[in-house]
């Protein structure tokens, strides 16, 4: 067992992994992103239309309650 344990960063500067390009790096980044905010948005899109859904509701709800009574002539 060696005396000093040796760290990634060693390895790496040794030229014992290869160095990704600052592209795929970038690219698999913004890929990351857009994943979390599709799945933020399938989380939040339908609660928000059941919110709007709801609030309609209740505000059409007394024009329905008020309908005048058919008059006998």
């Amino acid at each position: 067992m060696p005396a000093v344990h040796t760290t990634f960063r060693s390895q790496n500067h040794r030229g014992g992994l290869r160095q990704e390009s600052k592209a795929l790096v970038v690219a698999i980044s913004v890929l990351q992103l857009a994943m979390i905010v599709v799945v933020w948005l399938l989380a939040l899109v339908p609660m928000a239309l059941m919110a709007l859904g709801a609030t309609v509701f209740q505000a059409v709800k007394p024009v329905f309650a008020k309908a005048p009574t058919p008059v006998d002539s």
